[in-house]
């Protein structure tokens, strides 16, 4: 039981540590945290830094300045590689909060996406 709590209260702690950001990106932020517990934290980790050798760390600032195409792609496409990361299937708006959250989190910053249809 606890440590379903700590994946639901860790996350939404980090959103809210962060008051350089509005109300509604902080909802989306919570929204995103609650995707990527739901799709990523079991391999991408509670604090986004991966397993060395097996699934790559999150807490990159190239992931959130220069990539947000590839990581959307990513998302919806997998690796392509056998045993890398598998497609997986979120709405438009769970994968703009996931990429957000994503991209906004663990000392990432990134501006916020609100569009992925040209991505």
């Amino acid at each position: 039981m606890n440590k379903y709590l700590f994946l639901i209260a860790f996350p939404l702690f980090a959103v809210y540590a962060c008051s350089s950001y509005t109300s509604e990106q902080k909802a989306m932020l919570e929204r995103g945290s609650e995707v990527y517990i739901t799709h990523c934290v079991s391999c991408h980790g509670t604090n986004g830094d991966g397993m060395q050798g097996a699934y790559p760390s999150l807490i990159k600032p190239e992931i959130a300045q220069l990539h947000t195409e590839r990581a959307v792609k990513l998302i919806r496409d997998g690796s392509g590689f056998e045993g890398g990361m598998k497609p997986i299937s979120l709405t438009d708006q769970e994968l703009i909060e996931v990429v957000n959250y994503i991209q906004n989190t663990w000392g990432n910053r990134a501006e916020f996406i609100a569009d992925i249809s040209n991505k």
